[in-house]
């Protein structure tokens, strides 16, 4: 059993993974290659399956046609018979309708619910009543075959349940539960199982009972032991099957089967395709737009995805909104594959936005220290001053006295100040954003002091430390190369970030 299940779960996993490699290859998105995949493998596992029918069907067919002229059972062959069904010894009692039978199951469930609270089978040792012998039937038979009797009794079914002794029903235990079910030795079996109930209460459940009667006219399809003088299942393949009705009627339902399966099958393999085939050869091949134009890399983030469309042409150096590259975007807020992938492509490193950023300026501000480096080796300038361009920075400069006048702005909410030492900015954009200023305010310290700083005539960098209303901050401000402008506008701050909080 276990053989079977894992040959079937193998087969549909090769198939996925067919399909999706496929998918994957062509259209590079992780989601949609994995919808295909899975709908590709299972619809195409059923055709499978339903084509490996055609030859169990050939077997069938060669079973009942054996049978139908009176030939010998042989042993370990596919045979059928066909006859009356008797216990071999006392009948067995249906839970729920109290009938006799040789084999019964049952199914009881809440109203919607989407699975079963109870649920058993049973099989008297019996035997098939055949014009050459009397079969034995060994391992149980799913009796989806046999209609559900409607006249349940549940007070009968409440005492039944109260009185069983259920066995556990789980993930980790019911491939078990199944090979004891296909390899039984005598040909008793009984097995209840408790699902979801706590407790019995079979009030508004719905139920369904089937049961073989005793003396009912059956057809068996199974596996013949010479030793044991009856049909015993070894593996899932050989599983019984059992029919209501004679030999002939059995014949052309089963034989019917087969070819609905394989229409069924084909059907929905085609439909499935009718969709995909076209889906594929319509789809963009990666790295160009349906229009087939070099797509777009400016804010992609895959970066798999990525390297395909730069490969098939896309434009390293495409220029965005606020004068942002790819490479800015990807510095910032991307993978550093994705800024390998840049670099490699030729992107620019010196390249400004409308503020005079470049990609590394935007790195270093959002604090994305692999993509910093990357661009170093990549020949990247680093606009801040360090130990090697500057000489250190006193508590007596004067860039650490501007960092100190703003942070006392802040503080005061003197947008007038701030705005005279912050670039870029203006009084009315912060009137704008004046809901922001607590949020400013509890990450700057009332009281900084400097950590470290080095500066130039005309550039420095700086650390300050300080208590907060969050606590301990640690702020790195810059003063960009240039920043002073005309003299007597003095110095004014160019970047503000914060590391710690990252």
């Amino acid at each position: 059993m276990k053989k079977g299940c894992v040959f079937i779960l193998a087969v549909w996993i090769a198939l996925a993974a067919a399909y999706g490699y496929v998918a994957w290859h062509r259209i590079h998105e992780w989601g949609p290659a994995a919808i295909i995949a899975v709908l590709g493998g299972t619809f195409a596992a059923v055709l499978v399956g339903s084509v490996a029918g055609l030859f169990t069907g050939a077997r069938d067919r060669a079973a009942f046609r054996r049978a139908a002229n009176g030939a010998a059972l042989a042993d370990g062959r596919l045979e059928v018979a066909s006859g009356p069904i008797r216990p071999l010894d006392a009948p067995l009692e249906a839970p729920f309708t109290g009938r006799p039978s040789v084999a019964y199951e049952y199914d009881v469930k809440r109203p919607g619910a989407d699975r079963s609270e109870f649920a058993g089978i049973a099989l008297a040792p019996c035997a098939v009543e055949t014009p050459r012998t009397s079969v034995r039937v060994l391992g149980w038979t799913v009796l989806d075959q046999f209609p559900p009797d409607g006249t349940i009794d549940r007070d009968r079914g409440t005492a039944f349940l109260n009185a069983a002794t259920f066995e556990p029903l789980g993930l980790t235990s019911i491939v078990s539960v199944l090979s004891d079910l296909l390899a039984d030795d005598d040909g008793a079996i009984r097995k209840d199982f408790r699902i979801g109930a706590a407790a019995v209460d079979l009030q508004g459940c719905t139920i369904e009972e089937r049961i073989v009667p005793v003396g009912a006219v059956v057809t068996l399809l199974g596996r013949w032991s010479e030793e044991r003088r009856g049909f015993a299942p070894t593996g899932p393949a050989s599983i019984n099957r059992l029919y209501p009705g004679d030999l002939e009627q059995t014949r052309r339902q089963v034989g019917g089967a087969a070819v609905r399966t394989l229409g069924m099958g084909v059907f929905f393999f085609l439909g499935l395709h009718a969709i995909l085939v076209p889906m594929y050869f319509l789809a963009p091949s990666p790295g160009t737009s349906t229009s087939g134009s070099a797509l777009s890399v400016w804010d992609e983030r895959d970066c798999d995805r990525q390297s395909v469309s730069l490969a098939a042409g896309a434009d390293a150096n495409e220029v965005g909104r606020d004068g942002l590259t790819p490479l800015m975007n990807a510095a910032r807020q991307g993978e550093p594959a994705c800024v390998q992938n840049l670099i490699a492509a030729g992107a620019r490193l010196e390249a400004a936005d409308k503020d005079g950023d470049t990609a590394l300026a935007q790195a270093i501000v959002a604090g994305r220290d692999e993509n910093v480096e990357l661009l170093q080796k990549a020949g990247a300038k680093d606009f801040r001053v360090t130990a090697a361009t500057g000489r250190p920075m006193t508590d007596e400069s004067a860039p650490f006295a501007v960092v100190k006048d703003y942070i006392r702005a802040v503080h005061h909410g003197d947008f007038a100040t701030m705005a005279r030492l912050m670039s870029g900015t203006s009084v009315q954009l912060m009137e704008e954003r004046r809901a922001d200023l607590p949020l400013w305010q509890s990450l700057r310290p009332s009281t900084p002091a400097l950590v470290e700083g080095w500066t130039t005539e005309e550039a420095a960098t700086l650390i300050v430390r300080g208590t907060t209303p969050s606590g301990e901050r640690r702020i790195l401000y810059h003063l960009e190369s240039y920043h002073i402008e005309d003299g007597p506008r003095g110095w004014r701050i160019k970047k503000e970030w914060f590391p710690d909080l990252r």
